[in-house]
C-alpha cells in the first residue's frame, strides 16, 4: 500500500512545516472527504504536537499511547476519552495534545 502524500503546512507562527516521521501514525487515506480529511489532519497534527513535546522532554512515546492517539486520528475516540485510557493519563504527549486542541478551538 503506497503512503498518502503528506504535504507540508504552515505553523501558527506562518513558519513552514513539515509533518512528523510517520512512523508513528498511520497516513492520511486518499479519497476521504476534503472535511473529514481536514479534521483528520488536524488531529494528527495535536498528536504529533504531543509526541513532540514529550520527547523534547525525554520521554519515549509508549505503543499503547501511540495506539489510542492512532485511534484518536481516526475519529474513534476523543483526547478526553484517550486520556482516559492510557497510563499515566497526565502524560506530558497527552497534557500537549489537550492543551493544543483547546487553543485550536479558541481560534
Amino acid at each position: 500500500m503506497a503512503a498518502a502524500f503528506r504535504p507540508p503546512y504552515t505553523g501558527p507562527d506562518n513558519q513552514l512545516c513539515t509533518p512528523m516521521d510517520p512512523k508513528y501514525f498511520e497516513p492520511i487515506p486518499e479519497g476521504l472527504p476534503e472535511a473529514d480529511a481536514a479534521a483528520r489532519l488536524k488531529r494528527l497534527r495535536h498528536a504529533e504536537w504531543g509526541i513532540a513535546v514529550s520527547r523534547l522532554g525525554g520521554t519515549l512515546p509508549d505503543p499503547k499511547l501511540i495506539a489510542e492517539l492512532q485511534r484518536y486520528i481516526n475519529g474513534e475516540l476523543t483526547i478526553a476519552e484517550v486520556a482516559g485510557i492510557v497510563e499515566p493519563p497526565a502524560s506530558a504527549a497527552i497534557q500537549a495534545i489537550v492543551t493544543r486542541e483547546r487553543l485550536s478551538k479558541a481560534a
